[in-house]
């Protein structure tokens, strides 16, 4: 049980971005995937001191993809399903969290979003509460389950 939770403590600690995407297909409630590269990283944090190693975005079809601003799934943003962002470390991704959490409740509240080693799952507002902790749950099985 202890290898175990060292295993799956260690496949989140600072994935990399492949991994991410691997785990992230298949999963029940998404869609398209698309990885942030510096050329197209909305926030411009991408490697940066404090930011993310990476981000993959996805869609998922329990959102109306009409009513999100965008055409490709990194222009519709986490608004269109979610985002897995990766940090270097705990400290790094506890403080994006506590970023996003000053906007929970508001018209800026940009959906739930929990850390599991130094990755931050982040489901869109635009599902419902259940939707978000039910799709947020399999993708942190997914991410820490040991093949």
């Amino acid at each position: 049980m202890v290898n175990d939770s060292i295993a799956q403590m260690k496949q989140v600690t600072n994935p990399s971005e492949a991994f991410v995407i691997e785990r992230l297909q298949g999963i029940e409630g998404i869609g398209d995937i698309s990885a942030v590269t510096e050329d197209n990283d909305p926030n411009g944090q991408l490697g940066k001191s404090g930011g993310y190693t990476a981000t993959v975005y996805f869609t998922s079809p329990l959102v109306d993809q009409s009513d999100v601003i965008g055409s490709t799934v990194i222009e519709k943003g986490t608004e269109g399903g979610g985002a897995i962002e990766v940090y270097a470390n705990v400290d790094d991704a506890n403080k994006r969290k506590d970023c996003l959490s000053a906007f929970d409740g508001g018209i800026l509240s940009s959906g739930s979003h929990e850390v599991v080693g130094t990755v931050l799952v982040r489901t869109s507002d635009k599902l419902t509460a259940s939707q978000q902790k039910e799709l947020e749950a399999a993708i942190i099985e997914a991410l820490t389950r040991l093949s």
